[in-house]
């Protein structure tokens, strides 16, 4: 889905399929206006060359600049190459510009911060800051359309991984009430299909976090007193590398419990506390 002016797409979203291995099956590069343009992400590093050919098929040589949702591989791979051949800078949220600098020295970034905004022809995309999924991933919010360019912070149909050590489900949960309040009338995620009904969606994402704290407090009762066990036990059908994926995950949901007091921990061991403290 596209949105139109004049009779050319104004947002143009094309799909990288994975490496062999890779946890999701696809990432999303966006490409927004209709001459000059500005590309959304930039794909992993396995598929710069698709990358480069579809974004030169449609831009030419005009493209403005490349902004970064988060410094995560899948998102940023390309970002050096794209920089490269169109002789232009990466913007990302400061957060992740010192994550990018670490993994891609020499990338040529800068800063993007919330309240900012981009800006191309009618479009004006302001910076929306949602933590969670990485520290300072940003999404980007056409008002006048009420389209999010969303990155990672709702996706269909999967759910978006927050693990340790940068991200942090209390500021993920707290993004998507924060997306939830803009009322956007389509969603372009950083993975999967656009989504249309995005309110709908968001509550899917927050009842299955419910669900799955429920899950965890009950293994924890049951015994399952480490994160790795809680994930063998709840992830039994999963492959091994998505299982340590899900008990990272897990840990970031049994340490929210720890600061409210329904667990405790010691020595990496979980285990029920008679409530709240």
């Amino acid at each position: 889905m596209n949105v139109k002016s004049t009779g050319f797409p104004l947002i143009q979203s094309h799909r990288l399929e994975a490496p062999q291995g890779s946890f999701m099956e696809n990432v999303e590069v966006i490409l927004i206006g209709e001459g000059p343009f500005i590309l959304f992400d930039a794909g992993y590093p396995e598929c710069v060359p698709e990358m480069l050919s579809w974004v030169e098929s449609r831009a030419g040589g005009a493209l403005e600049k490349l902004v970064l949702t988060h410094h995560h591989f899948d998102h940023s791979g390309g970002a050096k190459a794209i920089c490269e051949r169109f002789g232009v800078t990466a913007y990302a949220h400061p957060l992740e510009m010192r994550l990018l600098e670490e993994e891609q020295p020499g990338l040529p970034v800068s800063p993007i911060r919330e309240g900012e905004f981009v800006e191309l022809g009618e479009m004006r995309l302001e910076a929306i800051l949602t933590p969670g999924h990485s520290p300072g991933h940003l999404s980007f919010w056409w008002k006048e359309e009420r389209i999010l360019l969303g990155g990672d912070n709702v996706l269909l149909p999967s759910t978006t991984a927050v693990t340790a050590p940068r991200g942090n489900l209390g500021d993920y949960l707290e993004s998507l009430e924060k997306v939830k309040k803009l009322a956007p009338r389509l969603i372009y995620p950083g993975h999967g299909p656009v989504i249309e009904d995005p309110i709908s969606r968001i509550d899917e994402l927050i009842e299955h976090r419910k669900m799955r704290d429920a899950q965890y407090l009950e293994a924890l009762e049951a015994g399952h007193d480490t994160p790795a066990k809680i994930a063998e036990q709840i992830y039994q059908d999963l492959p091994e590398g998505k299982r340590k994926l899900g008990a990272c995950v897990i840990e970031l949901h049994l340490e929210r419990f720890v600061k409210s007091g329904e667990v405790a921990c010691a020595d990496g061991r979980y285990s029920l506390t008679t409530g709240p403290l």
